[in-house]
């Protein structure tokens, strides 16, 4: 038990500490729902994703899970992205960005065909807007650049 006790005194106090942090980090962050459509297979998306405070200047980590229905298949993907916002100008509501990130992704064939579960890497664009109004809003495009993934995603979203 000895042994035990500074290991769990440094974790209750890295637990203390981060939740002294939590206010500030949650400052900007939200959360919201997404929908689109998937090619390979060719799907119905729906779900939804964390908009993070940033993490540098103009970048964000954006974690985001998605259903898909369609194509004989139900699919489930967990994605872990990185967003470059880009800059237009001062007081502009509209911030393109660019980026990628990895993809857990499963498959259930229907009919009893099976299931897999794969990871795979995508890039994506789009285009952040509305972020004044309280309800910030996005479209965006993920191209896969491995086969575990759909060749590619157009997403529509909005969080709250």
């Amino acid at each position: 038990m000895s042994q035990l006790r500074p290991v769990l005194r440094f974790l209750v106090a890295t637990i203390a500490l981060s939740m002294a942090c939590v206010p500030a980090a949650m400052a900007d962050t939200s959360a919201g729902i997404r929908g689109g459509f998937s090619s390979s297979p060719d799907q119905f998306l729906f779900g939804g994703q964390l908009n993070l405070s940033p993490v540098g200047r103009n970048v964000y980590i954006v974690p985001s899970g998605e259903v898909g229905f369609g194509d004989n298949a139900t699919t489930l993907s967990f994605n872990g992205d990185v967003q470059y916002r880009f800059d237009v100008h001062r007081g502009s509501e509209v911030r393109p960005y660019a980026g990628g990130g990895l993809a857990l992704y499963y498959v259930n064939l229907d009919g009893g065909g099976g299931s897999d579960t794969n990871m795979g890497v995508d890039i994506l664009g789009g285009i952040f807007f509305g972020r004044m109004s309280g309800n910030p809003m996005f479209v965006e495009v993920k191209a896969g650049l491995t086969d575990e993934v759909p060749d590619w995603k157009f997403i529509f979203g909005i969080n709250f």
